[in-house]
């Protein structure tokens, strides 16, 4: 079923800025990212903010100035960062998903499924930054060279043990969204829950249900 994704988008955002982007490279922060509407960072006008900073801004504060600022950054414009996204899209198998935006705000053609979603995050997790950006809680500015601190809003991290991620979503369209990870033995579990009211809880059950099972299969 094909459905809105809200900032679940984000994930995809990091994946293509891992795989194209400078780390190190500082971004002008334009009028277009400093104004945009929804859940932000604060991020001001001419502020020069590095990719791996806005990386932490994106994931941890689902900042959709932080989804402008790397578009632009990385590609010149959102409507060629965005091509990224979709040719990355079916490049890994992700073929019932559309990106209209690096955010996730409503739009006609922006969409995606729990599968595709968790096959983008299977293929982000592969990287080292993209598992220990989404799993961290608090970032220091100073330890980290950051202008700003960073608290992840991901209740998941605190309400299941050995959850180190990933990202949540939420507009008036896509309803209340949530893509989980769990470390479990050896793997990581990911966990997709679109348009649910009840998300935590809802990841919560699916989590018991996998441990039960899994301990039913050593039986």
């Amino acid at each position: 079923m094909l459905i809105p994704i809200a900032s679940t988008t984000k994930i995809m955002t990091s994946l293509v800025a891992l795989k194209y982007g400078d780390l190190d490279r500082k971004i002008e922060i334009s009028e277009k990212a400093s104004n945009i509407r929804g859940s932000e960072v604060g991020y001001k006008k001419g502020e020069f903010i590095t990719l791996r900073e806005l990386l932490y801004g994106l994931m941890l504060r689902s900042g959709n100035d932080a989804a402008i600022a790397i578009a632009e950054g990385l590609s010149g414009s959102v409507d060629e960062f965005l091509e990224l996204m979709n040719e990355y899209a079916l490049q890994i198998g992700a073929f019932n998903t559309h990106f209209e935006s690096p955010h996730g705000l409503d739009s006609q053609y922006h969409y995606s499924t729990a599968y595709d979603l968790a096959l983008i995050t299977s293929k982000a997790k592969e990287n080292e930054l993209f598992n220990k950006i989404v799993s961290a809680k608090d970032v220091d500015a100073n330890e980290y060279g950051f202008t700003r601190n960073y608290h992840n809003i991901n209740k998941i991290l605190y309400q299941i043990s050995n959850a180190n991620g990933v990202k949540t979503g939420y507009t008036g369209g896509a309803g209340k969204c949530l893509v989980s990870s769990i470390h479990e033995e050896k793997d990581d579990i990911i966990i997709v829950v679109l348009n649910c009211t009840k998300r935590w809880n809802e990841t919560k059950k699916f989590m018991i249900i996998l441990r039960i099972t899994i301990s039913l299969s050593k039986l």
